[in-house]
């Protein structure tokens, strides 16, 4: 026979999200009977309802249930994280066998004066630090891989003689043949413990409260590291990894490519690229967009409106962007420094921009150019263009990058001038002064947008009336 629930019960069960996440079952008493994990709630949760041959003890459990809360997470990894912490801090009754239990899985960070983030599922090292248990192993598995893929710290079993791949691909700080990093390993191995034992319902959340707080600090450098794994983190919800080749398995195909083709030592994870727009001098502009690891980080996007150049010379607006840049870089305005400058263009842009790079003192950052017609790169010192196959990750990259910054210098042109043409029609009619100009440019993006609108919306703005708007929509009639 089918037993019956309450209607508040059945109520709470078809509000359910079906986001991953983590499920308290509690009594009349409001106790906590259970706490468990969910890659979505509501499917995970229905189950214990809808089901059939429960064990007796799921069959017990479900009949003292009085009510369900849930904690939406950001990923099933996060929510197993939450769910460890949970069941530590509640101890509630029906989740005795994973607390008992030596056989579940742990995070292990090793004693060692460089540790190292493992899963195993024993406590014999006493100078480790172990976190959980936890439920699902192969989840504990991926938990291991985004920490030590957003955290630089060492993954090698014993320290080597030389440094490894990951310290190549950005994934370690090479404790192995830089001593003097120890200072800063320490940090990270602090910050790791700080999230893993914090409880934090999200990776993302705790490293964006991180990064609030050394801003407010003004520990920008510290700030800029947690924003740089908040876009890792962001990306890594998107690609998958194959344990099998550790530089395979970040995903970056492209910026391997890149690494590749060009010869570069290091993998080119900070990329930007500068273009210019304009319409036979009028109005120039130019562009800078940033990709960290292969993904748009807009918060470092750049738009130049052109100063000390008149007339049509791309090159000397690519010059000034570009000094621009490097003088922000110098004087903390900007960031950081990219690892590879593309320039939209051929040889000659490159030549161009090669000088200013010298002449600012950043002759050690690699750029090329990218030509539109066939696609072809420039690099400094190659006499002859590099062809790349159009299926090339790394190409389909590069030209991902460069149309992106294409767009993003024809929108601020087309901004621009139609800015320009409506503040220089509106300034030859009478009555309109600063304030009501700029009301207008608020309310309507171009000329045609106010040449469709009525008296009563023109007199309705702050600041107008219905004499102004007459004559305004008179003005644009005969324009």
């Amino acid at each position: 026979m089918k037993p019956k629930y309450s209607a508040h019960l059945l109520q709470c069960l078809r509000t359910l999200p079906y986001a991953s996440g983590v499920y308290l079952m509690n009594g009349k008493k409001g106790e906590i009977l259970y706490i468990g994990k969910a890659q979505s709630l509501r499917k995970r949760v229905s189950q214990y309802f809808h089901g059939r041959f429960h064990s007796p003890k799921i069959s017990v459990l479900v009949s003292k249930i009085h009510k369900i809360e849930v904690i939406e997470t950001q990923t099933e990894a996060d929510a197993l994280l939450l769910e460890a912490h949970l069941i530590k801090r509640y101890q509630p009754r029906y989740n005795t066998e994973l607390r008992d239990d030596k056989s579940y899985p742990l995070l292990k960070l090793t004693g060692d004066p460089y540790p190292r983030l493992v899963m195993t599922r024993n406590r014999s090292d006493k100078k480790a630090t172990y976190y959980g248990p936890y439920t699902d192993a192969k989840l504990l598995r991926e938990v291991v891989r985004i920490v030590n893929s957003l955290f630089p710290i060492r993954k090698c079993q014993r320290l080597p003689k030389t440094a490894c791949l990951y310290y190549h691909i950005g994934q370690c700080l090479a404790p192995c043949i830089k001593p003097e990093v120890k200072p800063a390993y320490r940090q990270l191995v602090n910050e790791i413990k700080n999230f893993l034992g914090g409880g934090k319902k999200s990776l993302i959340d705790y490293l964006t409260e991180r990064m609030h707080t050394a801003r407010k600090a003004y520990r920008f450098e510290d700030a800029q590291f947690f924003k740089e794994q908040i876009g890792a983190l962001s990306w890594l919800r998107k690609k998958r990894f194959n344990v099998k080749n550790p530089e395979e398995g970040i995903g970056l195909t492209g910026t391997l490519g890149l690494k590749r083709i060009l010869g570069m030592n290091r993998l080119p994870e900070r990329i930007v690229c500068f273009d210019v727009s304009h319409i036979q001098g009028d109005q120039a502009v130019a562009s800078k967009v940033s990709f960290y690891r292969e993904l748009e980080n807009k918060l470092e996007y750049r738009r130049y409106k052109i100063k000390s150049v008149t007339g049509i010379n791309d090159y000397a607006m690519i010059q000034e962007a570009l000094r621009r840049m490097l003088r922000g870089i110098r004087t903390g305005k900007e960031v950081a420094e990219p690892d590879l400058i593309v320039i939209d263009g051929g040889k000659g842009h490159l030549n161009t921009a090669l000088d200013i790079l010298k002449r600012e003192g950043f002759g050690h950052i690699r750029m090329i150019s990218i030509a539109k017609q066939f696609e072809f790169l420039f690099s400094p010192g190659q006499t002859d263009p590099i062809v790349i196959p159009h299926t090339e990750p790394a190409l389909r990259l590069l030209k991902r990058i460069r149309d992106e910054a294409h767009r993003f210098a024809i929108t601020y042109h087309r901004h621009l001038k139609v800015k320009s043409l409506t503040r220089s029609f509106l300034d030859g009619i009478p009555g309109i002064g600063h304030k009501r100009k700029r009301e207008l440019l608020k309310r309507f993006s171009s000329l045609d947008d106010l040449r469709k609108s009525s008296v009563q919306e023109i007199a309705g703005l702050r600041g107008m009336n219905e004499s102004i708007a007459k004559k305004i929509l008179s003005a644009i009639q005969l324009k």
